[in-house]
């Protein structure tokens, strides 16, 4: 049998991603063998072999050069006819993220549900031909869709949240010690998700105007908060200024080169997940391409008029090569701005349309929406994965991602895509707090869903993205996630520290974070019975840090 454990110095040093030219040493053990080759694979080449120098005692040791080109390297050990499991190093180029987003705690808001201004005048949403559309009066009416027969959402209700209601809910936000917004799309829109952009360079006139979007990012940035915004570049609104389907433009054919047209698609134009009110754009136009990316374009006009960066929508579907180009006009205005990107899954070794993507690799995103770290919090708060097996894939995720990008992660618990995490939960709020915890102690950067921490419950769309409870909220989960924060700002050690994901039996998850003379021990356990461990008694569904 081969041994080899890449999470110990002893067998691999330095631990996890490596940057280019770096040196790596490795080292396995296989007490039957007389010798022993490494055998180093990349997704698109030859493999290479080679020999392994005997230590003494069935230990075999090498060491190598990182490429001096970024890329995703896997290796494995061979002796004989017996091969090891494959181990993968992200060898990338040096680039830092904003050092705000690092220390950050983000605060997701669905524009339409968050709040209304003082004084809020009712407004219909403006007739568009080819859609219907409606204001739901009273706030706090449950979130729908009417459907036709075929399950199709037949017309658009709004409830009418607006960016001077955001900003007047400044001071709340920053009472939860919030100093990041990240907004769901914002721009002019025919739905309530506005994921169908009819305008980039207009705010939805349901919303607000420019100018209230100018106040909100300078009030914001006044009280330490920054704004990043939702680009939906992949795909278009049919009902928009570009592809025009509906004729509320008359501009259809001045973008034409934006799409793709032909018999071999289902409604003669390729589209996203082939819903019809979302066309795919041919992102390589080079008019495209101009308009988002130039010096006058939208990556930079929003930049200009107070955000501070961008979530990239389905980044998968974006070329490499748009994402650089994105990356390239953000950094040359703003070098502090944030590029953000929506993945799904572990974002280092991708694959997406046969291409090993390039998102961590050091010229393409500062960040992930970190749906891993959902997926594992919550499936152990469920019961279905030990302390472990949760443990195991925190160790994977900080031996696959770059320092940078792995502290710079959005920890999210839910999203506007995603069941309400109380809702996932059971409604066991005494869970939900331990999944809080974790956000903050993790690596990572903690985002809460607008209304989380007033215990909102909710199914998949469109009951994830109901109206916010304003003046019912639940103050027992507020004051707890105030807490976090305040125990966040607190220690350094939780933002930039060593991290060491341990856990005890089944039920004891947790880690060691550990930066310069501060170390700290966290625990959640989520059995209903008090545990001892680690030298402490880690209370019944409870959590506790403690110095380690």
């Amino acid at each position: 049998m081969i041994v080899h454990n890449s999470r110990e110095e002893s067998f691999r040093r330095p631990f996890g991603a490596a940057e280019v030219s770096a040196e790596i040493e490795l080292a396995a053990v296989c007490q039957s063998a007389g010798e022993m080759t490494l055998r180093l694979h990349t997704f698109t080449g030859e493999d290479r072999f080679l020999p392994m120098t005997a230590a003494g005692g069935g230990r075999f040791t090498i060491r190598i050069t990182a490429p001096e080109t970024p890329c995703v390297l896997w290796y494995a050990f061979r002796a004989g006819d017996e091969e090891s499991a494959y181990f993968q190093i992200t060898v990338y180029d040096y680039a830092p993220v904003p050092a705000w987003w690092k220390d950050a705690v983000v605060y997701q808001i669905f524009p339409d549900r968050f709040a209304r201004e003082s004084g809020w005048v009712p407004k219909e949403p403006e007739k568009r031909k080819g859609s219907h559309r409606f204001l739901i009066r009273d706030w706090d009416t449950p979130a729908f869709y009417p459907r036709g027969e075929n399950n199709d959402v037949t017309s658009w209700p709004f409830w009418g949240g607006t960016l001077r209601g955001i900003e007047e809910k400044l001071p709340y936000l920053r009472s939860l010690g919030v100093t990041a917004l990240y907004l769901n799309p914002i721009f002019e829109a025919a739905s309530s998700h506005r994921y169908d952009t009819a305008d980039y360079t207009r705010i939805d006139p349901l919303l607000g105007t420019e100018e209230d979007f100018r106040s909100l990012c300078a009030a914001a940035r006044a009280q330490g908060i920054r704004i990043i915004l939702d680009g939906v570049f992949n795909h278009t609104g049919a009902d928009s200024v570009y592809f025009d389907a509906c004729g509320n433009y008359g501009t259809g054919e001045k973008y034409r080169s934006w799409y793709r047209f032909g018999e071999q698609y289902t409604h003669g134009y390729e589209c996203w997940w082939d819903v019809p009110g979302l066309p795919d754009v041919e992102e390589n136009d080079p008019t495209y391409r101009e308009f988002l990316c130039g010096e006058d374009g939208i990556v930079r006009r929003w930049l200009r008029l107070g955000a501070s960066g961008w979530r990239l929508d389905v980044a998968d579907e974006l070329p490499d090569s748009l994402i650089r180009e994105i990356r390239s006009a953000m950094k040359s205005l703003d070098p502090d701005s944030l590029l953000m990107g929506e993945v799904w899954e572990d974002a280092s070794n991708k694959v997406s349309y046969d291409r090993l993507r390039e998102y961590f690799l050091g010229h393409e995103l500062d960040a992930t929406m970190h749906y891993p770290f959902r997926e594992a919090v919550l499936g152990f708060l469920q019961g279905s994965m030990t302390a472990q097996q949760c443990a195991d894939r925190f160790w994977t995720i900080q031996e696959h991602y770059p320092r940078e990008n792995l502290y710079a992660a959005m920890n999210l618990i839910g999203s506007h895509d995603r069941e309400r995490a109380l809702t996932v939960l059971g409604g066991d709020r005494s869970l939900l707090k331990l999944a809080f915890f974790l956000q903050f102690v993790l690596p990572g950067v903690p985002c809460i869903y607008y209304g989380d921490e007033a215990g909102m419950t909710g199914g998949a769309d469109p009951y994830n993205r109901g109206s916010f409870p304003w003046g019912r909220e639940d103050a027992e989960l507020g004051a707890y996630l105030r807490g976090l924060t305040e125990m966040y700002a607190d220690h350094h050690a939780l933002r930039g520290g060593a991290c060491e994901p341990v856990s005890f039996g089944a039920d004891v998850l947790g880690c060691r974070r550990t930066d310069g003379g501060e170390a700290l021990l966290a625990l959640v356990n989520r059995s209903d019975a008090d545990i001892d461990c680690f030298g402490v008694t880690v209370p019944a569904k409870g959590a506790l840090l403690t110095p380690a």
